[in-house]
């Protein structure tokens, strides 16, 4: 059986502390888009904001999902 290396699994934390950082800046800027333009237009209900925000939610699940996808195939790859 294959040993991972200890530098292998600190690389592993900071792939994922960057994308939870990513996440959290993609949700960020759509949320804050979405309360500009419903400010800009003056709307009673926050619908673009709720709009944009679940938009950011999606978008940055598909990165995560994307990113781990990537990362099991490079796994996938390196054991065979």
């Amino acid at each position: 059986m294959k040993q991972k290396s200890p530098g292998r699994k600190s690389n592993l934390y900071i792939r994922f502390s960057s994308v939870a950082i990513q996440m959290a800046a993609v949700i960020s800027v759509f949320t804050w888009l979405g309360v500009y333009l419903d400010d800009y237009f003056r709307s009673e209900t926050p619908w673009l904001t709720i709009v944009l925000s679940l938009f950011g939610v999606i978008g940055s699940l598909a990165l995560v999902i994307r990113e781990v996808l990537k990362l099991d195939q490079n796994d996938d790859s390196k054991n065979h």
